[in-house]
């Protein structure tokens, strides 16, 4: 990787931004940053080389800052995990993120949930809570199958999830701005007759924000240790996707489906 003068620049501010170190840079370099344990040198040449315990992740972040803008504006984040899941819960998660916060999920280069191992989810899912507040629906399916009986459409219950839970941010955090991944077609007018007063950004892959990645990985995180605790239930290991449905089924004893599945789903096999 060779960079001009001025991504050189650029990219060094952007790290300063998020928490890294100066350190003294070594023989024809111009600087020496330390991130988490990562070491990135650049030098005169343009030529930048990574090291230390976590050159790798300082990489990711490094390439992130590079090529986009960094934003640092106070907003709220959210997404879902498991909608479109047949087995386990369906969790929503909202996150306030200042600028304080964003720095810290920049440095930690927090992404969407569905690019990360499920070690490096949970392990990210913390340091979001830690230094980010927020907050977190989770309807395990009994819940889930109740409350689909009196919506009969789960982007509807979405939208009520969703008001809920930016409602409660918007009370106690001072920002105008909510970022929401687009999951319905009437989502953005819904949200919008109920907060008039916001800046409401509803679009596809809205995960590229880092407010919302940090609400997607959170959802993700609490969604995994939920289908741990099922599959603790129910004596074997429950499936994250929707393969062999059907199969899943036939090992399920029909009088407690209700507890682990969601049952309006079209299984082929049922």
């Amino acid at each position: 990787m060779k960079l001009k003068r001025e991504e050189i620049e650029k990219v060094v501010n952007e790290l300063l931004k998020v928490g890294a170190k100066r350190e003294e840079p070594p023989s024809h370099a111009l600087y020496r940053l330390n991130l988490n344990g990562g070491i990135v040198t650049i030098y005169e040449s343009g030529s930048v080389v990574f090291g230390g315990k976590r050159g790798k992740e300082l990489k990711e972040v490094f390439l992130n800052l590079l090529f986009e803008e960094t934003d640092l504006s106070p907003r709220i984040g959210c997404d879902e995990a498991g909608k479109g899941e047949f087995v386990g819960p369906l969790v929503v998660a909202c996150v306030y993120a200042d600028e304080n916060c964003i720095k810290k999920l920049l440095s930690l280069g927090v992404k969407d949930s569905k690019k990360l191992r499920k070690e490096k989810l949970l392990a990210l899912s913390e340091e979001v809570k830690n230094h980010c507040r927020g907050r977190v629906k989770v309807l395990m399916p009994e819940s889930y199958n109740r409350l689909y009986k009196d919506y009969g459409n789960v982007n509807r219950m979405l939208e009520d999830i969703y008001k809920e839970l930016i409602g409660e941010l918007l009370k106690k955090y001072r920002t105008k701005r909510v970022i929401v991944d687009k999951f319905s077609e009437r989502v953005e007018e819904i949200l919008r007759e109920s907060f008039p007063n916001v800046e409401l950004v509803v679009v596809p892959k809205a995960e590229t924000d880092t407010a919302v990645a940090a609400a997607s990985v959170v959802a993700k995180a609490e969604r995994l240790k939920k289908m741990e605790k099922l599959s603790n239930l129910i004596g074997f290991t429950l499936p994250e996707g929707n393969e062999n449905n059907g199969e899943l089924l036939k090992k399920i004893p029909p009088k407690l489906r209700y507890k682990f599945v969601k049952e309006h789903f079209k299984v082929n096999g049922d």
